[in-house]
């Protein structure tokens, strides 16, 4: 990044396709890590998960849109 460069913040939405809450989170939290590991970038959030099925205006908000593995000897991600 040079000092010419100013920052910007860019949202992103996509659907993620998952049979429960769980492997929603786990699928978005991949995405997230795809995106920093190709940019060498700790900076992407997960802010928001949601539930809406196709065809509905139906939508039902995660409360907690955190992944923690199953497996308890990792620790939780930063997010």
């Amino acid at each position: 990044m040079s000092k010419k460069e100013n920052r910007y913040v860019a949202t992103i939405e996509m659907y993620v396709y998952a049979e429960n809450d769980y492997m929603a989170k786990k699928r978005a939290n991949d995405l997230k890590l795809s995106i920093e590991n190709r940019r060498h970038s700790d900076q992407v959030k997960v802010t928001e998960i949601g539930e809406q099925p196709f065809g509905s205006f139906d939508y039902r908000k995660l409360e907690d849109p955190t992944f923690i593995p199953k497996d308890k000897s990792h620790e939780p991600l930063p997010f």
